[in-house]
């Protein structure tokens, strides 16, 4: 059991590496992008790092349908109106192979995308499911997250102070989501949304596996006090 869990350690601490290598600044739509930079985009580094006194409000929030099915973010920036522009992009199997074109070889990598705007009273309406899923009450610390499961990731700026939070199904926390469906009914992108089911627990125990763009597909994240921490202990 030692040697197991010590190659899940060694797989996992390989994974954050290669998803960490580089600090997000912007960019996710580049498959490269997104290979070298995901653990920091969901760290959020880009809006910490530009989240003070005066920054205009904004949000990133990550659906992880198992990291090799699904992958959904939303990113919202208040517009200085009032409301706020609300990008939307879903990326159903990632790698899928079957995606790729001549026209297009990186197919297989791409996020679909749409964009809407957001009025001011739904940016609000947006802010107060936030603030009723539990996201501005702080980082649930210590929490344990695998490629394999269904949760989401959350960072934002709101009045010149960083937040961020996660929730992991089945846990409460993830039942009571509130926002969620505010932004399924905006998405826009054509990809069913892939629901929560039951994940055996093996499945979060072997090696770290690779998808066409030698990407790492399983690994482990931990949420730390506001941010993401380390690889966990198991």
């Amino acid at each position: 059991m030692r040697g197991v869990v010590a190659a899940v350690l060694t797989a996992s601490m390989a994974a954050l590496l290669g998803l960490s290598a580089c600090a997000y600044r912007g960019g996710i739509d580049n498959p490269v992008v997104r290979k070298t930079q995901w653990f920091s985009y969901l760290d959020g580094d880009d809006i910490r790092t530009y989240c003070v006194e005066n920054a205009p409000d904004s949000y990133r929030l990550v659906y992880n349908g198992r990291y090799d099915e699904q992958l959904r973010s939303y990113e919202l920036s208040a517009d200085g109106a009032g409301g706020a522009s609300l990008t939307a992009r879903a990326m159903q199997k990632v790698g899928d192979l079957t995606k790729m074109t001549l026209d297009d070889v990186l197919a297989p990598w791409r996020w679909q995308k749409a964009e809407i705007r957001l009025n001011p009273a739904d940016f609000q309406a947006f802010q107060k499911l936030l603030d009723e899923s539990g996201f501005y009450a702080g980082a649930p610390a210590g929490l344990r997250l695998h490629s394999s499961e269904f949760y989401w990731i959350a960072s934002g700026c709101r009045n010149g102070q960083f937040y961020f939070s996660a929730w992991l199904d089945p846990q409460q926390p993830f039942q009571r989501l509130k926002f969620p469906d505010f932004l399924y009914a905006r998405d826009a992108t054509g990809i069913p949304v892939n629901p929560p089911r039951p994940v055996q627990p093996a499945e979060k125990y072997r090696n770290s596996g690779r998808n066409a763009d030698d990407a790492p597909t399983s690994f482990w994240l931990q949420v730390g006090e506001n941010g993401l921490g380390g690889v966990p202990n198991l």
